[in-house]
């Protein structure tokens, strides 16, 4: 919980959170729902492709339009109100983004599952990974949250202090 709020109006930012989670989602359901009801009765699927990316579209710009500020707090870290869960599962969707799995996919089929004398093998480079994203959120993602920094660079500029630290970062 962030310090600057008291214990109650932070349980209610939390419940109109979840709230907002539940509707989103139940809007997603429902348009995928409409969608499926619209084909069955006939509407082409020449159709519905550009309906739903245009749909998808415009959530997007509402929720950028909605969501805009101008205070780098508020942009880089949600002005620290993110709930643990929910900051969790945006990282959790930005590792698991296309672009890993199909490296780690790529990986695994170019050097094999166990690898070969001189190479380790797909499997430590997947296990690597894994395990660092774990690493980083348990034991550096919390000192960063603490001392209100954003990077590790930030970090290196504050422990050793000059310019240098950071660029080297």
């Amino acid at each position: 919980m962030p310090d600057a709020w008291p214990p109650a109006q932070y349980g209610a930012y939390k419940r109109r959170l979840h709230r907002i989670l539940a509707l989103y989602v139940l809007g997603v359901v429902a348009f995928l729902l409409l969608m499926a009801w619209a084909e069955q009765q006939g509407l082409s699927r020449q159709w519905i492709g550009p309906i739903f990316l245009f749909f998808t579209v415009m959530i997007y710009a509402g929720i950028g339009i909605y969501g805009r500020t101008s205070e780098a707090e508020e942009y880089y870290v949600a002005g620290r109100r993110i709930p643990a869960m929910y900051n969790g599962m945006a990282a959790a969707a930005d590792w698991m983004s296309a672009a890993s799995f199909i490296s780690l996919a790529g990986g695994l089929y170019l050097q094999g599952f166990s690898g070969t004398d001189g190479q380790p093998g797909g499997l430590a480079y997947v296990l690597g990974w894994t395990g660092g994203f774990c690493l980083v959120g348990l034991l550096v993602a919390p000192h960063l949250r603490r001392l209100g920094l954003y990077t590790v660079p930030d970090y290196f500029a504050l422990r050793f202090g000059g310019r240098w630290p950071r660029l080297i970062a």
